[in-house]
């Protein structure tokens, strides 16, 4: 049996191990947010104001945005302008969306506990219009992921449905190729209104994020299809063995925080 203090040093290293992965995939978010921010041409409260029109203006499609009571319109147009104000205030920072969640979620807590779902379609709308107007798709991207961001949130602390936020994911819609984009967009809206966009897009090969932060890879980018993902946590994806092996010592005490929670929480649900 392990004596207490060898049990403590254990569970210090663990420790930090996390906090240096997360502080690791801090400075990815910040990257991939910097790059967008760089060139996005509208202010986002801009493109916030425009979103908050479109989906009910007459003669156009909702994309599955369903009609929402006054009251729920209103307050889910208030968290998202008060959600994406805290998302640049704090967008140097690197943890922008764990931040601006805990500075929302007192004020907004009947928000993240029951209005999410509309939350999301409203960004939704917002994207796919955006993507078919043709005249932003860096704010698309930033709304795929916010979007993206609040199912995580669902799926995680609402439902319980899954152990961990898939971060990863969130990482590559930030920097998402247009063949990527449209098919998370397409994916989640019952209309037809992408199918000729994801027509044009689909030569476009789909581009995945090495997660090894010494990757030679231009912008650490490679053929999703062709990618390996560690299958011990399945949290992160590397472009070959080569940069897997390179990343392992990196990666292993995180790995194994990621692979007990996902087992506690298979076991949890089994018993």
């Amino acid at each position: 049996m392990p004596s207490r203090k060898k049990t403590e040093g254990k569970a210090r290293r663990a420790a930090k191990a996390t906090k240096a992965k997360k502080e690791e995939e801090s400075q990815a978010v910040a990257a991939a947010a910097a790059a967008n921010q760089r060139q996005q041409k509208r202010p986002l409260e801009v493109e916030v104001q425009r979103l908050l029109v479109s989906p009910f203006a007459p003669n156009k499609c909702l994309h599955g945005l369903a009609h929402i009571p006054s009251s729920d319109k209103n307050i889910c147009i208030e968290f998202i302008n008060a959600f994406s104000t805290a998302y640049r205030s704090f967008s140097g920072s690197g943890e922008c969306f764990i931040l601006a969640t805990e500075s929302t979620k007192e004020k907004y807590a009947d928000v993240y506990s029951s209005k999410l779902e509309t939350v999301v379609s409203i960004l939704l709308n917002g994207g796919t219009q955006m993507i078919l107007d043709g005249d932003n798709h860096n704010l698309a991207r930033l709304n795929a992921t916010m979007a993206f961001y609040f199912e995580e949130w669902m799926e995680v602390e609402v439902k319980e449905s899954k152990a961990i936020f898939s971060w990863s994911k969130a990482y590559e819609l930030y920097v998402a190729d247009n063949h990527t984009l449209v098919s998370y967009y397409r994916k989640r809206i019952p209309c037809a209104c992408l199918d000729e966009k994801h027509k044009e897009e689909k030569s476009v090969k789909k581009m995945g994020l090495c997660f090894n932060l010494n990757c030679s890879l231009p912008e650490r980018k490679a053929e999703r299809s062709k990618m390996f993902c560690c299958t011990r946590c399945g949290d992160v994806n590397y472009c070959s063995v080569d940069c897997q092996k390179d990343d392992w010592k990196a990666h292993r005490q995180y790995c194994d925080v990621i692979a007990a929670k996902k087992a506690a929480f298979n076991s949890d649900k089994q018993s």
